[in-house]
């Protein structure tokens, strides 16, 4: 997103009333205009665009803003005249019916200068922002209550300016926002949830298609109270599970300009009396058994895959053990990110052209010096392709910082929902200092779970079609390779309790996906050049931070791999290598963070492993069947 976008209104050199003394040489006045983001200093400034969406907004073609100039008296010289933004960017002074006429307005030292936006001709006559936004409150509950769709929704959005920036050529406003913003979320059914106070669901924003949290925008007021009803699940002794809509209640401060975040919890879709671990970690934070997309052993033989020992032989024990869940890989997201791509059409990069084919494209390979194009099969099997993660232009959540139990959270928004959510730096960094950490067992997975497109076979002659051509000596051909890839099973033994986790390892998927589609492995799950990675076999997981230095990059679990090999090449040993990252934080310190790496990895596909709970949320367990509220201040 654009921080700043300015956008120059045009004011035309007219004639003024006899009143009116105007130096004709000067040139006619520029007014260039930002708006802050809520919650945000006036000079940190975001664009404005009509969609908006609840944290920032932006001007855009078609908004319009009312100019008010006084003299040092307070009278009035430019009584609240219209601008229109036009597509070129430009804006024009317009009359009410919006037909663009000329501009008299020119720079005087001596005059004030304010504005507002959107233009509403009620202010006319005004000659102060307080007077402006006084109105504007006096007329919210009849004018800007319901906020439903974008039009009011954008309306109840009051901006003002009172300070701009003046010289001889030129005027900078920057607007803030007046009123407050409140956004909700709650982790289940929008059915089962109300809001009574200080308006109902109904008359909140939520845009169409978009995330599970509504926005209201509300007059700063302090101690306003929200409620409503949820719906909440109790076990009871002898009775079993009992559903209720319980009733819920908060307290916030409206700020003028500022976002209040308030989170509804309901029972979570997954207990984690079943789901996690408590290895008795000092914040209270408990960890998932298994990642997101873990499969059971029922999963399994329904979307395929197997896992094999050194030998080629499949590890049945693993595989239908009580624990297989938890040796897992599960599925790839990228920060940020409510979808895995495994579940998006599927699509090839083209390294030629620096291109995205969809399948049932045409595909171009110089890779052995002469060109040749494959056809795609429009309509092929899913998988992680090669380079689909690798995507610079991925927009991630417009957010800073930290992602956990916000709409971001895949987690806590589509899948496990209640406290579950993904965990941040200070959680993998307690989970790594407060365990001793090893490899148990590692199994080798072949290329059936993430990559189906391999073992693509035409529905008529049930022969391999190799979609990828860099399918390496198997191109072109109707063989498939027996790829292998190896996954180690790290054990995160408490040295508080002694109860253990088990997390497999996986690395970020462009990489580990193109170890899969571009080089050959023998059954031993050996690349034919014999090259070693300390990243295959590895473990990366994201964490819900971005970096401390950079916000384009991400923080996230790392343990690599050392390995021990027999005279034939076998691997025949895995240790783990722990990772570490380091940053100053605002007072000078150097902080180090023990498992965790930080990199511009946010827009590639990583594995997730969510936790319940810890500090700042939660951990009452009398209290945890019950509606939960959590109150933040970005």
């Amino acid at each position: 997103m654009k921080n700043i976008l300015p956008i120059i209104l045009l004011l035309c050199l007219c004639s003024c009333s006899s009143d009116e003394i105007v130096d004709e040489q000067k040139p006619a006045l520029e007014i260039m205009v930002d708006v802050a983001a809520y919650n945000r200093n006036v000079n940190d400034v975001a664009s404005r665009a009509s969609i908006n969406n609840g944290v920032i907004t932006s001007f855009a073609a078609g908004d319009d803003l009312g100019l008010i100039v006084t003299d040092k008296n307070g009278t009035l010289i430019y009584d609240n005249y219209r601008y229109i933004i036009q597509k070129s960017g430009l804006a024009y002074r317009a009359d009410d019916a919006g037909n663009i006429i000329a501009s008299d307005v020119y720079y005087n030292e001596d005059y004030k200068y304010i504005a507002y936006a959107p233009y509403n001709a009620k202010y006319s006559g005004f000659t102060s922002v307080d007077d402006i936004v006084a109105s504007h409150i006096a007329d919210f509950p009849t004018l800007y209550a319901d906020q439903s769709t974008q039009e009011n929704y954008n309306a109840a959005d009051l901006l003002v300016c009172e300070a701009p920036i003046v010289n001889d050529t030129a005027i900078r406003l920057s607007f803030r926002h007046a009123m407050g913003l409140m956004k909700l979320f709650y982790n289940g059914d929008d059915t089962d949830l109300t809001v009574e106070h200080p308006t109902t669901l109904s008359h909140m924003y939520k845009p169409d298609g978009g995330t599970a949290t509504y926005s209201y925008i509300y007059p700063p007021h302090d101690e306003v109270l929200v409620y409503g009803t949820a719906m909440s699940k109790q076990t009871i002794e002898d009775e079993g599970e009992i559903s209720n809509f319980s009733y819920w209640q908060t307290s916030v401060d409206i700020k003028e300009n500022g976002l209040i975040y308030i989170s509804i919890y309901s029972h979570p879709t997954v207990s984690y009396n079943t789901a996690g671990v408590d290895l008795g970690l000092p914040s209270g934070c408990i960890w998932a058994k298994y990642n997101l997309g873990a499969e059971t052993v029922r999963d399994i033989a329904d979307r395929g895959g197997k896992w094999y020992d050194a030998d080629g032989n499949v590890r049945t024990d693993l595989m239908e053990s009580e624990l297989h869940s938890c040796f897992d890989r599960g599925d790839y997201y990228a920060w940020g990110e409510l979808e895995t791509k495994y579940e998006q059409p599927a699509l090839l990069f083209n390294a030629e052209t620096g291109r995205i084919s969809n399948t049932g494209d045409a595909f171009v390979n110089n890779s052995n010096g002469t060109q040749s194009v494959t056809a795609l099969v429009s309509g092929s099997k899913k998988g992680y392709y090669p380079g689909t993660y690798a995507d610079p232009g991925y927009s991630y959540a417009a957010i800073d910082g930290n992602i956990a139990g916000t709409e971001y959270d895949v987690v806590r928004n589509k899948l496990w929902k209640g406290e579950w959510r993904i965990p941040n730096e200070a959680e993998v960094d307690e989970l790594t200092r407060n365990c001793d950490v090893r490899i148990i067992d590692w199994y080798y997975e072949d290329n059936t779970r993430y990559a189906l497109w391999l073992d693509d076979r035409d529905p008529t002659t049930n022969e391999y079609i190799n979609l990828h051509p860099d399918n390496s000596e198997f191109f072109g051909t109707t063989q498939v390779r027996p790829y292998r890839y190896l996954v180690s099973i790290f054990e995160f033994k408490s040295k508080i309790n002694g109860e253990i986790l088990y997390i497999p390892g996986g690395s970020w998927s462009d990489w580990s996906i193109d170890m899969l589609s571009n080089n050959s492995r023998s059954l031993h799950g050996l690349k034919s050049s014999d090259v070693y990675t300390s990243d295959y076999g590895g473990m990366y997981y994201f964490a819900s931070s971005a970096s401390h230095d950079h916000y384009d990059c991400a923080s996230y679990m790392e343990f690599e791999t050392i390995k021990a090999t027999d005279e034939t090449g076998k691997i025949t040993n895995v240790t783990p290598v722990t990772k570490s990252s380091q940053y100053v934080d605002k007072d000078g310190n150097k902080i180090t963070l023990m498992g965790l790496t930080q990199n511009g990895h946010r827009y590639t596909g990583m594995l997730i492993r969510p936790v319940y709970g810890g500090k700042n949320w939660n951990t009452n367990k009398a209290s945890q069947s019950l509606i939960r509220i959590h109150v933040e201040e970005p």
